[in-house]
């Protein structure tokens, strides 16, 4: 085997692993764990309708703070799951905040209609310089908060959430809404 092929084949191999021990490991941690602050940061950007969304107007429902992008393989793959909580759950209480990173809405619109997604699905927010990723602390695309109806960040799940039924999922949201 020659040195690019063997290359490329170690290359494979490491990205497959990496991606089955990030999603053993993935699950909704506490916020201190990572050393993040108990109550929700300030949250205030425009949806695709060029209207302002406040995280703090929600208090009261359950939130998921979603970060991601449409270049993000993971976030992708992801956005279903987020569609469906929505889905599921926006009836009982549940608001979905997918927000974009550093994306025009061109590029948005492009993805959720390449992929089946309607517009409003989730609401999506505009985070084009990244303030809000980086208040928050996030870790990566795609991050995931789960917040209170209290607005206190209860778990912050790192990488792509695969199964929304999973009880590890789940769950913690019926919890967090019967409260």
């Amino acid at each position: 085997m020659n040195k690019p092929a063997r290359e490329v084949i170690l290359a494979l191999v490491f990205s497959f692993l990496s991606l089955v021990s990030l999603s053993a490991a993935a699950e909704w941690r506490p916020p201190a764990q990572l050393g993040l602050p108990q109550a929700a940061p300030p949250l205030l950007l425009n949806n695709l309708s060029g209207k302002q969304v406040d995280i703090a107007k929600l208090k009261g429902k359950v939130v998921v703070v979603n970060f991601w992008a449409s270049w993000c393989e993971p976030c992708r793959e992801e956005f279903e799951e987020l569609a469906q909580l929505q889905e599921s759950y926006g009836p009982k209480g549940l608001v979905v905040l997918a927000v974009n990173l550093a994306e025009m809405k061109p590029r948005i619109m492009q993805f959720l209609k390449g992929n089946g997604f309607s517009e409003n699905g989730v609401e999506i927010l505009l985070d084009r310089n990244s303030t809000v990723y980086k208040s928050w602390k996030a870790r990566g695309l795609p991050t995931t908060f789960l917040v209170s109806k209290s607005g206190k960040i209860e778990g912050v799940w790192i990488g792509a959430i695969e199964n929304v039924d999973s009880n590890d999922v789940k769950g913690k949201i019926e919890v967090l809404l019967r409260q």
